[in-house]
């Protein structure tokens, strides 16, 4: 689509992440979809490339990538299969902190294991009461904090994950919450039910029940010191969102492609493709997809340059990849008309995919609302 200038090595990764998404991801997606279960070959064959390292530092056997290479590779992914894309997007986003942080000794533990495909993490952080303070206590213990089934929710890959990326106050009402990391075979780790949504089918983003003793060494960072994290961490949250989102699209707008290119439009024996209004839907969608891919784009190399004090380009790039996803889903249909309804191609599942990104936190309407404060510069 957009012609953005790109390094050797960020064409080699998206090269690498579309060849994956085609060969092991696409053919997986229906069947993901259609039984809601979590996308455990497309998850380890990321992991057998070195994937699951995106953004490890190569001293400790990652790849390194910057923000831009990470957006490239998830978007490829989300083009064909969204559940697999966003697992892959909160394992980059619990490993974010600990890549940034990580002393020797957690570098050893983790990061290289987590490099080599052996560890993958996902993200605890939501709670299931929304609009008040977290409630997740780690009181401090000797040698470390004891949690006492502490509830967490829409844990994706919540089954699946070795690791997770833990928040929690040290003390009633603290300032700040600490970033922990969670072994799950070193802690009770219930997860409740089945994952059953209306799209995302594949994610496994069930409530886990925490319990148990987090060692010292497994604190990310420093105590209460999340907020420090926040500064490098929430522009990596938001853009890799807009990632999966845009690949959405993208994916949405390649099947309607092929689906009008190869039907007859009868009884005037034209292709669909012929059509004015085909055509003018196809220019839509073009242009919604190009003007938010530019736009995500930008906002990772300001990422890369170190511009990451100002949230502003980052909440922008995620509320215009959720809005263009909708977008361009609910025209691929329209153009796709009784077939995609019928569920014989993968543009309802694209549709429903696209759903999810208004109201996964953070929601936009209060990005919406922050946006709208800061340019008003209204408290």
């Amino acid at each position: 689509m957009v012609n953005f200038p790109l390094t050797a090595e960020q064409k080699e990764l998206q090269a690498l992440a579309r060849r994956i998404a085609q060969e092991h991801l696409r053919p997986r997606a229906a069947q993901i979809d259609r039984d809601a279960t979590f996308p455990v070959d497309s998850i380890q064959e990321l992991g057998k490339v070195g994937l699951w390292g995106l953004t490890i530092p190569r001293e400790y056997g990652g790849r390194g990538a910057d923000m831009l290479s990470t957006v490239l590779v998830i978007e490829a992914l989300a083009q064909e299969c969204a559940s697999t894309a966003m697992c892959f997007k909160m394992h980059l986003e619990a490993v974010n902190p600990l890549a940034h942080l990580a002393t020797p000794e957690q570098a050893e533990r983790f990061l290289g294991p987590i490099a080599r495909g052996e560890l993958f993490m996902s993200v605890a952080s939501n709670e299931p009461a929304t609009g008040r303070p977290m409630q997740s206590l780690a009181k401090p213990v000797q040698g470390g904090f004891y949690i006492d089934k502490a509830e967490k929710a829409f844990v994706t890959s919540s089954h699946y994950s070795h690791l997770f990326q833990f928040l929690a106050n040290h003390e009633p009402n603290a300032p700040s919450p600490t970033a922990f990391i969670v072994e799950r075979d070193k802690m009770e780790c219930s997860v409740q039910g089945e994952w059953d949504g209306l799209g995302m089918r594949g994610n496994d983003s069930c409530h886990v029940t925490f319990s148990g003793t987090i060692p010292n060494s497994n604190v990310v960072g420093s105590i209460g010191g999340m907020a420090d994290v926040r500064k490098f961490h929430l522009p990596f949250v938001f853009l890799t969102y807009a990632a999966v989102y845009l690949g959405i699209a993208e994916g949405a707008f390649e099947e309607a492609k092929r689906h009008v290119t190869g039907r007859t439009f009868l009884p005037a024996g034209r292709s669909l493709a012929q059509v004015e209004t085909v055509q003018r839907y196809f220019g839509e969608m073009m242009v919604s997809i190009d003007r938010t891919q530019a736009l995500v784009y930008s906002a990772a190399s300001l990422a890369d340059r170190g511009a990451i004090n100002d949230l502003i380009p980052f909440q922008t790039a995620s509320v215009a990849g959720d809005e263009t996803a909708l977008e361009v889903t609910n025209t691929a249909m329209i153009v796709g008309g009784g077939t995609s309804f019928a569920k014989r191609n993968s543009l309802e599942r694209y549709l429903r995919d696209a759903r999810a990104g208004v109201v996964m936190v953070p929601q936009d309407d209060l990005v919406k609302l922050t946006l709208g404060r800061a340019v008003l510069g209204v408290s």
